[in-house]
C-alpha cells in the first residue's frame, strides 16, 4: 500500500476515535461535593481546612479512582486534627458515591471522647531554682482536666522560654517535649526539659551601619544599660524605638552569649533610609474649592536625628505656610523639643483674618502617652467690619494617648487628645482666656479580616474666661464642614447674625459614626453621620438645637493611603442658607 493512503487511513481511524469516545487520559473530570457531619466545638470547620477534598473542590481529579485517593489523604488528615484537639479515639470512614449527581464525597465521623490534660511537668537541667520560680506560673496555662490541644502545649512551650528571655537568661534552650496520652483514664501528660542556661546581664554594645547619623543619636534609643539583667522586651523596645525615628530602612540586634558568659554582648546592625521626603496634597471641598499642599522633611538635618519639616497650604480662602524644627533628646532621653513658625492667611463669609504663630514645645512619650508643655505668641490682624490686632501669649499643656494601627487608615485601636491653653493679651487685659479641648477616635473591626471596621469620634470644646467679643473672630469655635459635621459649609453649623453669616461660639462639639467596608484591595465603601454645632454659651446647646449630617464615601486606595470622596446632606437643611449636598475630597480618612 503506499505511503499516502498510510496515512489517510491513519487520519480516518484518529477521526473515528474521536468521535466514538474519549481517548484514555482525556477522560472528563469527576466534579463532585463533599458532606462533613456537623460535629461538636468547632470541628467541623477544622475538618474542612485541612482537607483536599473541600480545597481542590474547583480542580476535580480525572477519574474516580483519583478521587477515592484524595479522599483516603483526607481520611488520615482528619485524624491527626482531631488528635490535635485530644480526640484521639475518632472513628472516620470515607465513602465516594458515584451514584448521585454530582459525584459525592461522603464522610462519617465520630470523634469519640476528647482527652483531657493531666497535671504538666517542668524538668530544668541544670536545676535552678531561680528560673524554676519564674516558670511556675507560666507552666499554669495548661490546667489539669482541661480539653486537650496540641497548640496550647506550644503556646505554653514558647511562653516558657520567652519568660526565662524577659528575666535574665538570654539562651534557655527545649531540650526535650514528651507527650503521652493514657487511652484507660483519657489523659495526656506533658513534661517539658530546659536548660535555662546560665544568667546575664547586659555587656557591651557595638553599632554598625552608620553613614550620616551619629552615635550620640542612637545610643539614647537602647533601652538597656550594661550590667543590668538581660531582659528580651528592652530588645524588643529598642528595636521599636530605632524604627519610630524614621532614620533607619533596617534595624537588626544580635544578641551574643557565648556559653558560660555572664554578659551578653549586644550587637545593632543599621540600616539608614533617604532622610528626605517630599510631600503634597490636592483636596476639593465645594464649599472651599480647590487646595493644595505641598510639603519637605528632612529627618537628619545636623546629624543627630534633628528634623526639619516645611509644609504649605494653598486654596482660595487659605493660605498658609509653616515650619518646625525638632531637636531630640532634649534635657533626657526620649525628650524632644519642638521650635515652630506659621504664617497664616484666611478668608471667609464672617473676617478676614492674618496670624504669625511662634511656639516652642517639649515633648516626652511614656509608654503609649504623650504629654508637652511650652510656649506660644500670636499675633493676630483680624477685619470683622473694624480692623482689631491682637498680641497674645500662651502656655500649652497637651496630653496624648494612642494605639492606633495606621494613621492614613486605621482599623484598631483608641486615640485621646487633652489640650489646655491659657492665652495673655499683652496689650488688651480684656482678651486673655484659656482654651480646653478634649476629643477621642475608636476604630473597631467588625470581622476579622478587618474589611469591615466601625469608626467613632467626638469632641469638645470650650474658651472660658473672656466674652465673645473679646476674642480674635478666628480664634471662636465654629463647626460645620469635611473636619466636622459634613453636609453643612464651613463654619456654618452654628448660630448665625442677622446677614444670615456665622457668629462663633464659645463652645463646639461634634461627634461622627462611619462604618467603613473595604470591597477589594483598590475600593471601599463608606457610610456615615455626623451631629454637633458651636453655641454660644459655655455648655453645649439642647440635642434639639444639633445640627445633623449625614451621607456616603467611596475610598480608593493607594500606596500613600486612600482617596476620600464623600457627599454628604444636611438633614436640617435651612431654606437660603445650606446647600442640598456637600462634596468632599482628600487624602486619607475623614478621622
Amino acid at each position: 500500500m503506499p505511503v499516502s493512503q498510510v496515512r489517510i487511513l491513519l487520519a480516518l481511524c484518529l477521526t473515528l476515535a474521536v468521535c466514538l469516545g474519549p481517548l484514555p487520559g482525556f477522560a472528563a473530570p469527576v466534579e463532585y461535593t463533599v458532606d462533613i457531619p456537623p460535629l461538636p466545638e468547632d470541628l467541623t470547620p477544622l475538618l474542612a481546612s485541612v482537607s483536599d477534598c473541600v480545597g481542590l473542590r474547583e480542580n476535580p481529579p480525572d477519574s474516580p479512582g483519583l478521587l477515592r485517593k484524595r479522599m483516603r489523604g483526607d481520611v488520615a488528615s482528619f485524624a491527626r486534627a482531631l488528635g490535635s484537639r485530644g480526640y484521639f479515639q475518632a472513628s472516620i470512614e470515607g465513602e465516594l458515591d458515584m451514584d448521585a449527581r454530582p459525584a459525592t464525597v461522603r464522610f462519617r465521623i465520630d470523634p469519640g471522647p476528647r482527652f483531657v490534660f493531666a497535671r504538666p511537668e517542668l524538668v530544668l537541667r541544670p536545676e535552678d531554682p531561680v528560673a524554676g520560680s519564674l516558670l511556675s506560673d507560666t507552666l499554669r496555662g495548661i490546667q489539669a482536666g482541661s480539653g486537650y490541644s496540641s497548640g496550647t502545649v506550644l503556646d505554653v512551650e514558647t511562653a516558657l522560654l520567652e519568660r526565662l528571655k524577659e528575666y535574665g537568661y538570654p539562651s534557655p534552650a527545649l531540650v526535650s517535649r514528651d507527650v503521652e496520652a493514657d487511652h484507660a483514664t483519657r489523659e495526656v501528660r506533658v513534661a517539658y526539659t530546659i536548660d535555662p542556661g546560665r544568667a546575664a546581664m547586659f555587656g557591651e554594645t557595638e553599632i554598625s551601619g552608620l553613614e550620616s547619623v551619629s552615635q550620640e543619636f542612637v545610643t539614647p534609643e537602647l533601652a538597656w544599660s550594661a550590667g543590668a539583667p538581660y531582659d528580651r522586651r528592652l530588645v524588643d523596645k529598642t528595636r521599636e524605638n530605632l524604627i519610630r525615628t524614621g532614620l533607619f530602612r533596617s534595624v537588626r540586634i544580635d544578641p551574643e552569649h557565648r556559653p558560660g558568659a555572664g554578659s551578653v554582648t549586644m550587637r545593632v546592625s543599621l540600616l539608614e533610609a533617604p532622610p528626605r521626603t517630599v510631600r503634597a496634597g490636592l483636596w476639593h471641598y465645594s464649599d472651599l474649592g480647590l487646595g493644595a499642599g505641598p510639603g519637605w522633611t528632612h529627618r537628619n538635618i545636623f546629624g543627630a536625628g534633628q528634623e526639619l519639616r516645611l509644609d504649605t497650604s494653598v486654596s482660595e480662602n487659605l493660605q498658609q505656610a509653616g515650619s518646625e524644627l525638632i531637636l531630640p533628646n532634649m534635657g533626657s532621653p526620649r525628650q524632644s523639643l519642638g521650635l515652630a513658625a506659621r504664617y497664616k492667611n484666611e478668608l471667609t463669609d464672617v473676617y478676614d483674618a492674618t496670624n504669625l504663630i511662634l511656639s516652642a514645645m517639649v515633648r516626652r512619650p511614656l509608654s503609649e502617652f504623650e504629654v508637652g508643655y511650652g510656649l506660644g505668641y500670636r499675633l493676630a490682624r483680624v477685619d470683622d467690619d473694624e480692623l482689631r490686632t491682637f498680641n497674645l501669649v500662651s502656655t500649652p499643656l497637651i496630653a496624648e494617648y494612642s494605639n492606633a494601627d495606621n494613621p492614613l487608615e486605621p482599623t484598631t485601636g483608641l486615640t485621646l487628645a487633652a489640650r489646655v491653653e491659657p492665652f495673655l493679651g499683652i496689650d488688651r487685659s480684656d482678651s486673655s482666656f484659656v482654651f480646653w479641648d478634649v476629643s477621642g477616635r475608636n476604630y473597631l473591626p467588625l470581622t476579622r479580616d478587618r474589611s469591615l471596621v466601625l469608626a467613632t469620634r467626638g469632641r469638645y470644646s470650650l474658651l472660658a474666661g473672656a466674652g465673645r467679643e473679646s476674642i480674635p473672630e478666628d480664634m471662636l469655635l465654629y463647626a460645620g464642614g469635611g473636619g466636622s459635621i459634613r453636609g453643612y459649609a464651613y463654619q456654618y453649623a452654628g448660630q448665625l447674625d442677622e446677614d444670615d453669616e456665622p457668629l462663633g461660639g464659645v463652645s463646639a462639639v461634634d461627634f461622627s459614626a462611619e462604618l467603613r467596608w473595604r470591597i477589594n484591595r483598590e475600593y471601599g465603601f463608606v457610610l456615615f453621620g455626623d451631629g454637633g454645632g458651636a453655641f454660644s454659651g459655655r455648655s453645649p446647646a439642647e440635642k434639639e438645637e444639633y445640627f445633623w449630617g449625614t451621607g456616603a464615601g467611596l475610598r480608593y486606595y493607594t500606596p500613600i493611603g486612600p482617596i476620600r470622596l464623600d457627599v454628604a446632606v444636611p438633614l436640617d437643611r435651612r431654606d437660603g442658607i445650606d446647600d442640598p449636598f456637600q462634596l468632599y475630597i482628600s487624602l486619607g480618612q475623614a478621622f
